[in-house]
């Protein structure tokens, strides 16, 4: 699709550069401008991967009300409310570290508005690195690294006729090949499918502790998995120590939780980390 250029009827200010749109927001914008609206059954969205926001048979009721006392109203940590942190956290020592030490905290925890403010806040604290990215991922990764100066953001071709896999002996490579600081991915992948779980994520996991190279799992989609009975899959299940280990985690409210409109995510990982996102 080829997208309209409006820079010669808005030129940007100067000292600005021109950002161009992603895929998924050009087409979301251009269909706006055309008249979608959910409601509209003559429309279908079938480009922004929008989860199914009413209710569901078997799942919990949805929420109707949200209501805030008068203290609510000030101003909230930047990072998060302790309690939301609480929760988040919470929910993975129960879903994913029953039985060991090292147990995630609110210092673990940061809240944003939206998986992509929180990427962003990460990404402007990385320093003079090499990044590596797969390629085919989620398509605003590859707009996001080139937009900063402070490291080299490096593709990694993942192979179709190979399934888009990558086990953790190639990982290594890649990590050492290109003397890689971070690697960014989702998982499951978008677009592909691709899920990297059992064994071959704990070895993931375990590379990258031996390597003292980050992974930054971007884990919205993490419960959409439709395969031998599993509900859920998350890298926080591998990690030994977590304030130490280097896995960085993203989720929110918007596909797991199928409430997109709340704006709601969070990272976790090393309080190194969280603080200075925060």
């Amino acid at each position: 699709m080829e997208r309209k250029n409006n820079s010669a009827d808005h030129p940007p200010l100067p000292g600005f550069r021109p950002v161009p749109r992603t895929g998924v927001i050009y087409v979301m914008t251009e269909a706006g401008r055309l008249g979608f609206q959910t409601e509209r059954q003559q429309w279908a969205n079938l480009g922004q991967g929008a989860p199914e926001t009413g209710p569901l048979p078997g799942s919990p009721q949805r929420l109707s009300d949200v209501h805030f006392s008068t203290d609510e109203h000030e101003y909230a940590p930047v990072v998060g409310l302790n309690e939301l942190r609480d929760a988040v956290a919470n929910l993975y020592n129960q879903r994913f570290r029953k039985g060991k030490a090292s147990q995630y905290t609110r210092d673990n925890v940061a809240i944003a508005s939206g998986g992509r403010l929180a990427l962003t806040r990460l990404v402007s604290t990385i320093g003079k690195s090499n990044v590596g990215h797969f390629l085919p991922d989620y398509t605003a990764y590859e707009e996001l690294l080139d937009s900063f100066g402070t490291f080299v953001p490096m593709p990694i071709l993942s192979d179709a006729h190979e399934g888009f896999t990558l086990s953790a002996a190639e990982l290594e490579r890649e990590i050492l090949g290109r003397g890689l600081s971070a690697v960014l991915l989702s998982n499951p992948c978008n677009p592909t499918g691709q899920l990297i779980r059992g064994e071959t994520l704990q070895d993931w996991v375990g590379r990258a502790r031996q390597l003292d190279c980050a992974l930054i799992f971007d884990e919205f989609y993490s419960h959409y998995i439709y395969e031998d009975g599993l509900s859920y899959v998350s890298a926080a299940e591998y990690v030994e120590d977590v304030n130490r280990d280097p896995v960085i985690i993203f989720d929110g409210l918007t596909k797991n939780w199928r409430y997109p409109g709340f704006r709601v995510s969070w990272t976790v990982g090393p309080p190194s980390v969280i603080e200075a996102v925060a």
